[in-house]
């Protein structure tokens, strides 16, 4: 499926150069009367088919071309709203994550910024939780909602540089993705704020700029009101992905990289507009600077230092790369590499592509090559580059249904399909565990752990007086605290006794805690002795008078017991471990 999907996405790509196949703009377009897209259009070069697609409704070079487009967009709608209310079902369905309870827990308390990312996606948490609870679909629908805006942002950009119909197809695709349609679509991360931003100004922009498939359709005087609204637009659309993540630094080096090497682009520079922009974006993240400036850079220097490691710069080069490539899945990722590549290729000849390259690269080869560093890093730092791909993708898939629409969308549909079934797998193990029954080993190393809900302590705390006496709950990790601070809820603080204990050190203020009581609870294995049992908790020893064993709590998944906790009265606290482990 891949190598087809790739070679029929070679065979109708016009940005090939003449030695790979020589691209006639007169081809002949012949209607399909059985495809339901093809049928009311009259027979057409595929150069006017595409320059009438990517027209607005006022404007009919071709017969019903105006239709065609106003279709597209009635089908891109469709699609939305029908994928976000599967997600939201989905939302209602899957527990949290470790990240997305990390992220509950924090938002508890508001800050200019955090240790981990910028506020963003920590001040959309705790308005969510205020306004409803913090139940999983109760912090997961502004999530839900953002991504369907992002959605329909996508359709429009890519409606602007290629046509409606690459819009569809591009809007389609990012819903058959399970890092763009399930962890960025859904999830409480930072990086569904980060992508509605990033198409916002990656919209903006090539309004500024005059980006566009027409080519009447060029960028307003300098002069005028539109073209410093556009400018305006890039610069807030570019503060608020400052304000979700630190990726928006590559999304303005891509936006630099796209004035310096476009030559109608090029005389900007001398041009006040994108100045204001850069400073409407830099006054948007003020908050970020003052608290990291408060707090000596901790946040800056903990993300810069994550790329370093000490595997093999081969072996996390191959992770990496297989790992975004399970992320996007193959059929997918495959057809998008070699149409970043070949876009590449082309350069600014294609204005258009060469936008998409500009925006999209930085991310996916920053990403790809820190894994050289040694550490394969995480599958979705380079997802919000590949996001800003899209558009080729669309307009790519739109060329092969001219060419030949039958296997495009039956081969869309197959991806859908095995989306929704990897979807269905994932839901439904993440709440009964039946995988284990089939691969026994996933006992011991079930990514889907990361889902389990710790629901299980709450009520077995609450048959005894020691979580109504506690001040506080502490535990081992960062990972742990968040899946223990959020099914404890929100009455007393998590401390997290580690180095590393990200943002935990810097939620609660530990002082009025020194002499207080509270509970430490730790991981343990079921089955060990009393001595292994003292081992884990010496550590912690010194850090209270005493410490009481009160009881041991299975974490339940379903009717199973998917790990075990051993709860204990933490008396008097004396300190806690005060500084995050920073490179």
């Amino acid at each position: 499926m891949i190598g087809s999907t790739a070679a029929a996405i070679k065979d109708s790509d016009p940005m090939i150069g003449p030695h790979d196949r020589p691209h006639d703009p007169g081809l002949l377009f012949t209607p399909d009367p059985a495809n339901p897209f093809q049928r009311d259009l009259a027979p057409a070069t595929l150069l006017q088919m595409t320059v009438s697609l990517s027209r607005p409704a006022s404007v009919t070079l071709l017969a019903n071309g105006a239709d065609a487009d106003a279709a597209d967009g009635r089908r891109t709608w469709q699609l939305i709203l029908l994928a976000t209310a599967l997600r939201l079902v989905v939302a209602l369905l899957l527990p949290l994550g470790v990240d997305e309870s990390y992220a509950a827990v924090i938002a508890r308390t508001l800050s200019l910024s955090y240790f981990d990312h910028p506020p963003a996606v920590f001040w959309l948490a705790h308005a969510a939780a205020w306004l409803g609870g913090e139940s999983p679909i109760a912090l997961r629908w502004p999530f839900v909602l953002l991504f369907a805006l992002t959605s329909w942002l996508l359709f429009r950009l890519t409606s602007r540089l290629f046509s409606a119909r690459a819009g569809f197809w591009a809007v389609c695709s990012a819903q058959l993705m399970p890092v763009f349609s399930l962890s960025d679509g859904s999830w409480v991360l930072p990086d569904g704020p980060l992508l509605c931003a990033s198409v916002a100004a990656a919209l903006a922009l090539s309004h500024a700029l005059g980006v566009s498939s027409l080519a009447d359709d060029v960028a307003p005087s300098v002069a005028s009101s539109a073209h410093w609204r556009s400018w305006v637009g890039v610069g807030l659309a570019l503060g608020a992905a400052g304000l979700s993540k630190y990726h928006a630094a590559l999304l303005g080096l891509g936006t630099l990289l796209f004035v310096a090497t476009d030559a109608r682009s090029r005389p900007l520079i001398r041009r006040a507009p994108p100045y204001a922009a850069m400073l409407i974006a830099a006054l948007c993240t003020v908050p970020v600077f003052v608290w990291n400036a408060q707090h000596d850079w901790v946040s800056f220097r903990f993300q810069s230092g994550r790329a370093a490691g000490d595997g093999s710069p081969i072996t996390a080069l191959l992770q990496n790369v297989a790992g975004q490539a399970g992320y996007l899945l193959p059929w997918f990722w495959a057809p998008l590499a070699l149409l970043l590549v070949r876009a590449t290729r082309t350069g600014p000849r294609d204005r258009a592509a060469w936008f998409c390259v500009c925006l999209g690269a930085p991310p996916v080869i920053v990403f790809t090559l820190a894994a050289l560093g040694g550490r394969p890093g995480l599958p979705h730092w380079p997802a919000p580059g590949w996001f800003l791909l899209l558009p080729l993708l669309g307009a790519a898939i739109a060329r092969w249904e001219l060419r030949d629409a039958a296997t495009a969308v039956r081969r869309l549909r197959i991806a859908a399909a095995v989306f929704v079934s990897l979807l269905t797998i994932v839901v439904s193990h993440a709440a009964t565990g039946w995988m284990t029954l089939v691969v026994p080993s996933l006992h011991q190393r079930d990514p889907a752990f990361e889902l389990l809900e710790y629901r299980s302590i709450r009520s077995a705390l609450d048959t005894t007086t020691a979580l109504r006496d506690a001040r506080f709950v502490a535990t081992s990790d960062w990972m742990r605290g968040a899946k223990i601070g959020y099914a404890l809820g929100p009455t007393r603080p998590t401390l997290v006794l580690n180095d590393d204990a990200r943002h935990f050190r810097f939620a609660t203020r530990t002082a009025p805690l020194i002499g207080t009581d509270g509970l430490l609870i730790l991981r343990v294995n079921a089955t060990a002795s009393d001595a292994a049992f003292d081992t884990l908790v010496s550590p912690y020893v010194p850090l209270f008078d005493s410490l009481r064993f009160v009881a041991t709590v299975p974490v339940l998944r379903g009717p199973d017991t998917a790990l075990t906790v051993r709860v204990y009265a933490a008396l008097r606290l004396r300190r806690v471990w005060s500084t995050p482990r920073t490179p």
